[in-house]
């Protein structure tokens, strides 16, 4: 969800490719091949591959940025061809983001100028300026919203025109898609995808470019010196890329997000309300969870499984929260799990131990190191809670359906077709009960690591509009 700018440690000397893994090879091969002689190469240390690189052309240094791919079994509404072209459209019109130079082939990677400054505006000490540079990124986002679509012609998105289309148009690709990969019963996202095409805003006319994964700047000093990360971006409501402040905000405080709509209204004139920021914080969530669910059950191995595991649960949480308030649903939660381990709860303990003992490398071996010793932790959390996760699971679904199921996986089954069936009049009681499911969920990831932030948090409340 960040697009992280690290700094790592130049090299003293001539980088030597035979010490690169195959996967960082590829990479430097292809610069080296087509721009220019290396002289910095930095993977970054984090779940997703990228690199802070320069190399040297016409006797100039030149600072890059390689976006690299989520990995093979991750599926986008927007391929990294069409992320590239929003670089280009960006550029053409004046919006401030780093200029795509090329396209690696395989992985599939973007290369961009890596634009001064950094992120997170909360580090700005200065009360002012902080807020400048908020309204300031704002005020960018209102520009962009004034393009036309056909500035994005080259993407072949089509051009929404109903209340519909202009509602969904990411959210029915991200279903879509999550229909197509899931290969399992999974009424919670069923119920979230129901839920969004049944309560569209009718009063919603205009189309505009946004970056539903909003609040993605940097800025140095007192100025915002561009815009990052498209991979979900597409035609759709303006007020979707406001409501994805909110997701943003976790990570990266944002300060007072009603004030920051405010500002966007007196730039632009639209009117903004509360139930139209749940609306879509509901949507954008939600395509978190279409996207990432089904990487629970068939993960890339260059994939971190806790962090893309707490970029679907924490999501979808904050969906159905968003649901709940637009509908005025008070939702209670789930007494903690109870510890039931199953058996040998030393094995987990020892797994993290041996892990944790393994020897360091750079940056980016560490991180992985890290990274399963954080799947042995969660591991060993679903070894001493997770009896009690599904029996309370199945005793909740038990109170829905009439019926205790005698397995999870007949549970979900049995809610699935619940779910296909219900009509709105249900909604309150499956909001309650996916809420307890996804609050347990998130219990679990408890205790795995610093690196996992979004475990345990909510979003900042939108007040009355």
């Amino acid at each position: 969800m960040t697009q992280t700018h690290l700094r790592g440690e130049a090299d003293a000397g001539a980088i030597d490719p035979r010490a690169l893994d195959p996967f960082d090879r590829q990479v430097f091969d292809w610069l080296t091949e087509n721009l220019g002689t290396v002289t910095r190469f930095d993977r970054h240390p984090r779940w997703r591959p990228g690199w802070d690189a320069e190399i040297v052309r016409d006797g100039e240094a030149v600072p890059l940025y390689i976006r690299g791919p989520r990995g093979d079994s991750y599926v986008s509404p927007v391929d990294m061809i069409q992320e590239g072209a929003i670089h280009r459209a960006l550029s053409a019109n004046g919006i401030p983001a780093p200029r795509l130079l090329g396209i690696i082939p395989e992985p599939q990677c973007l290369v961009l100028d890596r634009i001064p400054g950094t992120i997170n505006t909360a580090t700005i000490p200065d009360d002012q300026v902080r807020r400048a540079v908020r309204e300031e990124y704002i005020g960018l986002v209102a520009r962009l919203h004034q393009l036309p679509l056909e500035a994005f012609a080259e993407l072949g998105l089509p051009a929404p025109s109903t209340p519909e289309e202009i509602a969904l148009g990411l959210y029915e690709p991200a279903m879509e898609i999550f229909f197509q990969t899931i290969g399992r019963p999974f009424p919670l996202m069923r119920f979230i995808a129901g839920w969004l095409r049944r309560n569209v805003p009718r009063d919603r006319n205009r189309a505009a470019f946004i970056n539903y994964d909003a609040g993605q700047f940097m800025f140095d000093g007192d100025r915002v010196t561009g815009l990052i990360d498209f991979e979900v971006s597409c035609f759709g409501d303006p007020a979707a890329e406001l409501a994805g402040l909110r997701i943003r905000d976790t990570a990266e405080p944002l300060g007072d997000i009603s004030a920051l709509i405010d500002h966007y209204e007196t730039l632009t004139g639209d009117r903004i309300t509360k139930s139209l920021i749940e609306y879509h914080t509901a949507g954008f969530c939600g395509v978190n969870g279409f996207l990432l669910w089904p990487l629970a059950y068939r993960s890339a191995p260059e994939q971190d499984y806790v962090a893309y595991m707490q970029f679907a649960v924490a999501p979808t949480r904050f969906s159905l929260r968003a649901i709940a308030e637009h509908d005025g649903i008070e939702l209670e939660d789930p007494q903690p799990p109870k510890a039931a381990p199953i058996g040998y709860a030393e094995a987990g303990r020892k797994l993290v131990e041996q892990l944790e003992g393994l020897p360091a490398g750079d940056k980016a071996a560490t991180y992985q190191r890290d990274s399963a010793a954080a799947l042995g932790r969660y591991m060993q959390r679903w070894a001493t809670f997770g009896a009690d996760v599904i029996a309370s699971d199945l005793d909740d679904m038990a109170e829905l359906l009439g019926r205790r199921p005698a397995t999870q996986e007949e549970a979900m089954a049995e809610l699935d077709a619940f779910v296909a069936a219900a009509g709105p009049e249900e909604d309150s009681r499956l909001i309650r009960l996916f809420h307890r499911w996804l609050m347990r969920q998130d219990f679990l990831l408890h205790e795995c690591g610093p690196s996992y932030g979004y475990v345990g948090q909510n979003l900042q409340p939108i007040p009355p509009r």
